[in-house]
């Protein structure tokens, strides 16, 4: 297999695991945003939501997408950085849909959830676990 089919193949293998673990972090992160939901506003659910879910997504990012064996603390400021950056840009895009485009948060965050999701997948694989 030439050298670029082996990149691709990697790549291509990285991605599916990227999205397995976005699709249990997004069940864990959805589950705990819709449950708090019940409790407290909106926006500090949200970021209830997003603490726990970072600490998932790192762990399964780190050890099995990007099999990455770099300082943790290091790749956990840039992995926290690329969420940290995700976080307020989620905060600010779901505020305007729940109170200036009147969609439920339930809904609003089902919306924002695929763009993030692209978006993340590219600041960890070029600046969080970069080879």
């Amino acid at each position: 297999m030439s050298k670029i089919c082996q990149i691709a193949r990697r790549s291509s293998d990285q991605i599916i695991k990227f999205c397995l673990v976005g699709v249990l972090n997004t069940i864990i992160g959805y589950g705990i945003f819709f449950i708090s939901l019940q409790f407290i506003n909106y926006l500090l659910a949200l970021i209830v939501a997003h603490i726990i879910g970072v600490a998932n997504s790192f762990f399964w990012n780190k050890y099995w997408v990007f099999r990455s064996e770099k300082n943790k603390i290091r790749e956990f400021l840039k992995f926290y950085s690329v969420y940290g950056i995700m976080l307020l840009l989620n905060i600010v895009v779901l505020y305007f849909f729940v109170s200036f485009l009147s969609i439920r948060p339930e809904i609003s965050q089902l919306l924002i959830l695929p763009v993030l999701t692209l978006l993340t997948y590219t600041g960890h694989k070029y600046w969080s676990f970069k080879k």
